[in-house]
């Protein structure tokens, strides 16, 4: 499409530069004294007529050109609203699902109070899992290998040791 642009306007620059030598031609002819005949007149009009005539089918093939392209820009425009509202609603649905799955996985409170000396202050009390993590991690366990024994993923397992400020393991 680029190409027929450059086509398009170096047409234009062809006529712009014929009607331009027509009218100095004529000014020429009309400086010197001599007369013009009806006949040269005539072609001179007829001449400008058919230039004019290309001229405005130029400008018509421009006008649907530029036409063409601002509908392919507004079909573009238009799906790539309908895309960004399709990953909005998949953003959404994902966040639903992983709240739930926050909710679901999460460890139940302890009933009974905790002993302040077992943990520091402001922390919350271990569960079971981060005491078998912690466990099977001071007996020189690698995450992979506690990920196995406890049937939990090892990514789990590696967030554990990082909060328990064991470092990732391999």
């Amino acid at each position: 499409m680029p190409g027929l642009w450059w086509w398009l306007i170096a047409a234009d620059l062809l006529l712009v530069l014929a009607v331009a030598a027509l009218f100095w031609q004529a000014r020429r002819g009309g400086g010197s004294g001599v007369a013009r005949t009806p006949r040269e007149m005539e072609d001179f009009l007829r001449e400008a007529s058919r230039l004019s005539r290309e001229f405005d089918r130029l400008l018509g093939e421009k006008r649907e050109l530029v036409a063409a392209s601002l509908d392919g820009i507004d079909q573009r425009l238009n799906e790539l609203r309908r895309l960004a509202v399709a990953l909005d609603q998949r953003l959404a649905e994902t966040r639903s699902e992983l709240a739930a799955v926050a909710t679901a996985a999460a460890p139940p409170t302890p009933s009974g109070p905790t002993p302040a000396a077992s943990r520091e202050e402001g922390s919350p009390p271990p569960t079971d899992f981060r005491r078998q993590v912690l466990e099977l991690a001071r007996q020189g366990k690698q995450a992979a290998e506690i990920a196995a024994a406890l049937g939990r993923p090892r990514g789990e397992v590696e967030l554990v040791l990082g909060l328990l400020g064991q470092g990732q393991r391999g």
